[in-house]
């Protein structure tokens, strides 16, 4: 009669049955992550080869999930996962498109700011500009304020920053008392050290809204500044195309002046809905740009939802999207200064 431990028995076999059974299972469900990471991640490049945002829900839902950047970690979460399970020839497959994807972010999200337009030195004429939607604060909002203080731009615009209260307008007055030219409005703060000569507010089919500001111009020879002060709905089953479409043609009709269209946007810089403004604008951070572009969600942002766009009318020194743990979104801040055409 065998009077041994049973336990013995399995240590002295080798790998007990339990073991064994763990670890088919582990090796079972990573195969299936392979599987189901890999349909996902063909399904989401094939869409930002084609559609992108511009058909239906679904496919719109995928390219918002699935940046540039979380498509190159993806590729390879998968080729360490195939490589755990020795399926080598997939695993290496999948290095490859994750270095491919890695260097297409790289070269579309990360920019040098080395380019002809920035400059070591600027005049008197040169401006800085901030956009920040300070909605989701991480911090007190005291925070927000040491931020824009120290960064002193000459043109602020705020979304999502509270009530328009008598009491609020007091505070904001008493804060920045060198902006004495200040309007808050429906959640929307502005405040500029140039007078502003005209205040209108206005819809983007029923996916946003918008203020206008035209301001007086501190340089003879240019006409009056125009600021679009921009906040589009996170409405994640509507479409962007209509509001957007709308923006573009109410800052389009400004073809002979300056203008300025800052806004949170709640699209990527890269759907299809921003062609419209593209005729006529241009991302600041595409142009100056230096650093990463996203700027949503903080601490770790993958989508570049918030941005500054220019028109001819407007010459860039410099941008950029600051690194700050107050809102869960990153502040945008430009150098530019208003300019005519011919002397571009």
């Amino acid at each position: 009669m065998n009077s041994e431990n049973p336990d013995r028995q399995e240590h002295q076999s080798g790998v007990s049955p339990r073991l064994r059974w763990r670890k088919s299972i582990q090796v079972w469900l990573m195969k299936v992550s392979v599987l189901l990471i890999s349909i996902f991640w063909c399904l989401a490049i094939s869409i930002r080869f084609t559609v992108r945002d511009s058909s239906s829900v679904i496919s719109t839902l995928i390219f918002y999930m699935s940046p540039l950047i979380l498509l190159s970690l993806g590729a390879f979460v998968v080729f360490v996962l195939a490589w755990k399970v020795h399926w080598r020839r997939i695993a290496v497959i999948w290095l490859l498109l994750s270095i491919l994807t890695g260097t297409w972010c790289w070269k579309t999200q990360f920019q040098n700011g080395t380019n002809a337009n920035r400059v070591s030195k600027q005049d008197q004429s040169t401006k800085r500009v901030l956009f920040w939607n300070i909605g989701d604060r991480l911090w007190g909002l005291e925070h927000a304020i040491n931020e824009m203080r120290h960064l002193d731009p000459d043109l602020i615009g705020l979304v999502e920053a509270g009530a328009d209260s008598a009491e609020m307008k007091q505070f904001w007055k008493q804060t920045f008392p060198d902006h004495p030219y200040q309007v808050v409005q429906n959640g929307f703060v502005f405040l500029s050290r140039l007078p502003i000569e005209d205040t209108s507010a206005g819809r983007l089919a029923d996916m946003g809204q918008y203020l206008k500001f035209s301001l007086q111009s501190d340089q003879s020879d240019v006409r009056a500044p125009a600021v679009f002060l921009v906040d589009i709905y996170s409405k994640v089953l509507k479409s962007r195309n209509a509001a957007l479409k709308e923006l573009a043609d109410q800052a389009s009709q400004l073809d002979q002046q300056p203008v300025l269209v800052l806004g949170d946007f709640n699209t990527p810089g890269d759907s299809v809905h921003f062609d419209p403004l593209r005729k006529n604008f241009k991302n600041s951070l595409e142009i100056a740009g230096d650093g990463y572009l996203a700027t949503w969600p903080l601490p770790v942002p993958v989508l570049d939802l918030d941005g500054i766009w220019t028109n001819e009318f407007i010459e860039l020194y410099h941008a950029e999207n600051r690194w700050t743990w107050v809102s869960d979104h990153r502040p945008v801040c430009i150098e530019m200064s208003f300019t005519l055409p011919a002397e571009k």
